[in-house]
């Protein structure tokens, strides 16, 4: 490779990396934060909290999670799956973010507005 290809290649890998920054930062100035979560347990809506509310809240099927929302920011603190990836999945606020607990199937999606259809169906499947 010669003198001029490296050059070249070092000024795409920039531009690349400029992209990429750009749309990270539009991502985050578009993004707004959510006003409540709503909590799914095998497909189903079976609670929904505010993130303006600081609280714990269980959440017991077959398996037990607990959530917990402070200032403004959902995540699980507990969790008895064996392997607790939803416990390091961290802090969501942000509208479309979720955490998921397959083994125990509770999903915590962040949502703008309540929905209080506990029968409402994300999608059907033939």
């Amino acid at each position: 490779m010669n003198k001029s290809d490296r050059k070249m290649e070092v000024r795409i890998w920039i531009g690349i990396l400029v992209i990429t920054l750009m749309l990270f930062l539009a991502y985050i100035i578009i993004s707004k934060n959510g006003n409540y979560v709503q909590v799914r347990v095998n497909g189903k809506i079976v609670a929904v909290h505010s993130l303006n509310k600081n609280g714990i809240y269980p959440i017991v099927d077959k398996g037990k999670n607990v959530l917990v929302i402070k200032d403004g920011e959902a995540y699980i603190k507990e969790a008895d799956c064996p392997d607790k990836l939803c416990v390091k999945q961290g802090k969501v606020r942000k509208v479309g973010q979720s955490l998921i607990c397959l083994p125990n199937k509770v999903v915590v999606e962040v949502v703008s507005k309540k929905s209080d259809d506990k029968s409402a169906v994300d999608a059907v499947a033939k």
